[in-house]
């Protein structure tokens, strides 16, 4: 099955530790979205003005699946969706995705963020940290003083 990731699971180090038999197919981007951190990453609808969102996409086993819904707290934290990605080469792909429930603006761990930017760096994603990434950590820390 196809995986979406856009927070912590970008990263390679991370997935080998969750999930032993995921593969990384490429990275792209989900337009339409907006990265959001209430606490930890998540997308919210954002219309089409938004910069695009980037991702990781990973191909993971039934068990990677069982450990990603422990680890992000299915069905209660976060939901499952499907998504669109237009990947980096041109094609589209779908997968899952997690998606949060509940939505309180709430700045991310230095040690959360910092493992996101890494992956974005380890990705090739450079020009979308000052883009996507470091924008929804102003917007977090601005709308939790609110």
């Amino acid at each position: 099955m196809k995986y979406i990731a856009y927070g912590s699971n970008m990263s390679t180090q991370q997935m080998a530790h969750r999930c032993p038999d995921a593969r990384l197919i490429g990275t792209g981007h989900i337009h339409g979205a907006r990265l959001e951190f209430y606490m930890h990453a998540t997308l919210v609808h954002a219309g089409n003005g938004a910069p695009a969102v980037p991702v990781a996409a990973w191909e993971i086993s039934a068990a990677d699946e069982q450990q990603l819904d422990r680890y992000e707290g299915f069905p209660n934290y976060y939901r499952k969706s499907t998504c669109t990605v237009d990947m980096i080469e041109g094609s589209q792909i779908k997968g899952m995705i997690y998606l949060m429930h509940k939505y309180r603006f709430s700045p991310p761990t230095r040690e959360y963020f910092e493992g996101i930017r890494e992956a974005y760096e380890e990705l090739g994603l450079h020009s979308e940290i000052k883009k996507v990434l470091l924008p929804a950590l102003m917007r977090s820390h601005r709308f939790a003083k609110d």
